[in-house]
């Protein structure tokens, strides 16, 4: 058998490899494609999140509007007598959480130890997927020992009221009216149908406010300074009422400044998580109209159409977009 060395080289068997240029080649082609790919599924990721945030928004919308078939009208805002309880407790069998409703007791305040285990029970449907679905509540109970409380986190709530710093701010021309026009849905103890004289489908019901306790400005946390309001007074950067069981539920529309740091002002999206209208979507938030419709709202909005969508009879006039 001959030597193979000592055959001529084109006689030789060849090996199949890559040099080490090739293979920097290829670990830079896949770099590349990784990096074109990666925007695709963060968007793809955010799409899905929106549109399960939107759907949580639906079931919630339409869970009061079959309170309000029930009882003749949508849940009230605030309890105004004991026992103190957050809306949301009313509507929990109508999405489907029969199981928190039945350990949940109406007879207790909801900080009652009594319904700690209930107000501490996680409901999906009030979270949205862009937020920390990890966080904790916390809700202030003015002169009650042990406030604040704390509790399974919701990124929901309902617009209770154009506030009237605000119209004053716009310059409307009645503010004395500002007892029955400017109120939302479901201000004080609930709305009739017949009270949303503005049109189901041009009122907003429930709005995203994300995120609570954590503060959050123009897309960034803040730690160190406290809240323009709803803050705990530690000046540590909470927001309270973040909490799905508390009774004092909704928020007055107010906007901020520019920069979103205080009340109030032109900024009416995702400029502040302290009880205005905030969420996690790029270019925007979702809420839910009355008649159980949802929307995506973009933070060009001016705060004078949020406040027109917001009231239930101010008569305002809409543009389509």
């Amino acid at each position: 058998m001959p030597d193979p060395h000592s055959l001529p080289p084109g006689a030789r068997s060849s090996r199949a490899g890559f040099t080490l240029i090739e293979l920097l080649v290829v670990i830079a082609i896949i770099a590349i494609l990784i990096g074109l790919l990666l925007p695709a599924v963060q968007k793809v990721r955010e799409a899905a999140a929106r549109m399960s945030c939107q759907n949580n928004l639906k079931q919630i919308a339409l869970a009061c509007a079959n309170y309000e078939v029930r009882v003749g009208k949508y849940p009230p805002s605030n309890t105004l007598a004991a026992p103190f309880h957050g809306w949301p407790a009313l509507v929990l069998p109508d999405i489907e959480q029969e199981n928190v409703r039945n350990i949940y007791v109406m007879t207790a305040n909801w900080y009652d130890p009594a319904n700690e285990v209930a107000r501490n029970s996680r409901v999906k449907t009030f979270l949205c997927p862009s937020a920390n679905g990890q966080r904790i509540g916390q809700a202030a109970v003015p002169g009650t020992p042990g406030s604040p409380f704390s509790g399974a986190a919701w990124d929901y709530t309902n617009v209770a009221v154009v506030a009237q710093t605000l119209l004053t701010y716009l310059n409307y021309p009645d503010p004395a009216s500002y007892s029955t026009v400017w109120r939302g849905v479901m201000s004080s103890q609930g709305s009739t149908v017949s009270q949303i004289t503005d049109g189901l489908s041009n009122t907003i019901l429930i709005a995203e406010d994300a995120n609570r306790p954590e503060y959050w400005v123009k897309g960034k946390r803040v730690t160190g300074r406290e809240p323009p309001f709803g803050g705990d007074g530690t000046g540590t950067g909470s927001v309270t009422g973040g909490v799905w069981a508390d009774h004092q539920k909704g928020f007055g529309v107010e906007g901020t400044s520019a920069d979103g740091n205080t009340l109030v002002g032109e900024c009416a999206i995702n400029c502040n998580n302290s009880f205005e209208v905030y969420a996690f979507h790029t270019g925007g938030a979702n809420v839910a109209m009355a008649d159980g419709s949802v929307r995506f709202l973009r933070d060009s909005m001016s705060i004078r159409t949020l406040a027109a969508l917001s009231t239930r009879a101010g008569g305002e006039v809409i543009a389509n977009d």
